[in-house]
């Protein structure tokens, strides 16, 4: 059951990483011009200030985004400076946040903490763990201007019942206030089963029907609670006397075709609404729009893809983390042939040391762990039950990379 939920957890990770199919090839130089807005419904070009405009007394503007890609959040950073110089009355809601760190945001909003303090108090590295450098300039955008911060994700307690048990097992008082969500487009589903397929299903070949496959069920659960969480916290942000206008930063996957917070913001009954995301040359012009006809946003803004994307990603260990009671990192699962099960890393070890040094929270460790180069050893040492091994983890000289949709 655990390589199961560890699976889930995967899939779940690509999803929320901004899931938006990439081809390997450029795609036509007419279809989305670089440094430029496109509307996919219109199939014209946008000035900036058509699309201000458009977007400037709406309630809700969906930035998207993938979360590893620093020019989506330079993207981000310039379409949330001309809206806040338009419209002062801002909140800027963030993805990587769970409602329980509310008050570590609004104190960085407030000056009171430093970038470190920020970090650890709104445990980053061990809720969001990509590059926090990638986000620092929007989030000391929010601190310069006092323009508030909300987080609009849950704690990671809930999806595990849910990916566990299903939406509707989860004992209400057990919710954290959510409620019931609308059901997902079929649309929506399609695209979930697509990227849940590309995963193997976790047994080594895809199912050609998941409609009775309880692990499908629960990995769609999982991403409608995600979205409707998310719906609810920008609903409630809007819930003053003088209504802010709401900027969200989230995973493309979460806003594009309208599957997701969208449609769970229409059922809200929040319609003005709208979604913009970043378009790089090398998206094919066939992804402007679904089966149906529906666009990927409302605009987009094109992006040449930076040569360094390409590089090689930060060193995974590959197991899932907690701190330990007694000190120490407890491993709590570990993927299949990832580097932490190679090296002979089973659940329940607990790590003490990494590179030599003492590691007492999740915090060290992804910090050591990322500060690898391709090809090096990592020797560890590990408590595994009564005993204290150590362990060498080889990373290896070429990682891949793989494109997710």
């Amino acid at each position: 059951m655990m390589m199961k939920r560890l699976f889930l957890t995967a899939c779940l990770s690509v999803l929320t990483a901004g899931c938006a199919a990439q081809a390997t090839t450029p795609a036509s130089k007419a279809c989305v011009a670089p440094g430029t807005w496109y509307d996919p419904a219109r199939n014209t070009n946008l000035s900036n200030a058509d699309v201000l405009n458009r977007i400037e007394d709406l309630d809700v503007v969906l930035l998207g985004e993938t979360h590893t890609d620093q020019d989506h959040h330079l993207w981000q950073l310039q379409t949330i400076a001309q809206l806040y110089a338009k419209r002062p009355n801002l909140v800027l809601g963030f993805e990587a946040f769970p409602r329980r760190v509310q008050g570590v945001l609004d104190q960085w909003v407030a000056g009171k903490l430093s970038e470190a303090e920020f970090l650890k108090q709104s445990d980053w590295n061990t809720v969001w763990k990509f590059d926090p450098k990638l986000y620092m300039g929007l989030f000391h955008f929010a601190r310069i201007n006092h323009v508030p911060m909300i987080a609009l994700n849950v704690d990671k307690s809930l999806t595990k019942k849910v990916s566990n048990m299903g939406w509707k097992a989860v004992p209400k008082d057990q919710r954290l206030g959510l409620s019931d969500p609308i059901a997902p487009s079929q649309a929506y589903l399609n695209m979930l089963e697509h990227v849940y397929g590309l995963h193997d299903n976790g047994k080594g070949k895809d199912k050609p029907d998941l409609k009775d496959d309880p692990r499908f069920a629960g990995f769609v659960d999982v991403q409608v609670t995600w979205d409707r969480a998310m719906a609810e916290a920008i609903a409630g942000a809007l819930q003053k006397e003088v209504p802010p206008q709401v900027v969200t930063i989230v995973g493309r996957g979460h806003v594009e075709y309208g599957y997701g917070i969208p449609h769970q913001l229409s059922h809200l009954g929040i319609e003005k609404v709208s979604v913009l995301t970043p378009w790089e040359d090398v998206r094919p012009c066939s992804d402007l729009k679904d089966e149906s006809g529906k666009t990927v946003a409302n605009a987009v803004f094109g992006l040449t893809l930076a040569q360094d994307a390409q590089a090689a990603p930060k060193p995974k260990l590959g197991v899932m983390i907690a701190p330990a009671k007694d000190g120490g990192v407890h491993i709590s699962g570990v993927l299949k042939t990832s580097v932490g099960d190679v090296s002979g890393l089973l659940k329940d070890d607990i790590i003490t040391m990494a590179a030599g040094q003492p590691v007492n929270t999740t915090e060290e460790l992804v910090r050591i762990i990322q500060s690898i180069s391709p090809g090096m050893w990592l020797p560890l040492t590990i408590k595994r039950g009564e005993e204290t091994k150590d362990l060498i983890a080889r990373f290896p000289a070429k990682p891949t990379q793989k494109k997710h949709p």
